[in-house]
């Protein structure tokens, strides 16, 4: 027989990033979110650059929030 699990105190340490991907409108912005939940800020950084990277290759203009 199982134990059971007490689900509100798993939802107190519940990661805000986490719930702020659950409130995104986009899908598939919502899902890059949620993989990105835990990484390291180095690994964060890895993909903030490849993600410049892609919007030049795309031919999309750099994010102005970086100016």
């Amino acid at each position: 027989m199982s134990v059971p699990v007490d689900l509100d105190r798993l939802d107190q340490n519940a990661d805000p990033d986490a719930e702020l991907a659950g409130q995104l409108s986009s899908p598939l912005l919502s899902r890059l979110v949620r993989t990105t939940v835990g990484l390291s800020p180095e690994s964060i950084d890895l993909l903030t650059r490849i993600s410049d990277r892609l919007r030049t290759a795309e031919g999309a203009l750099p994010d102005p929030a970086y100016f």
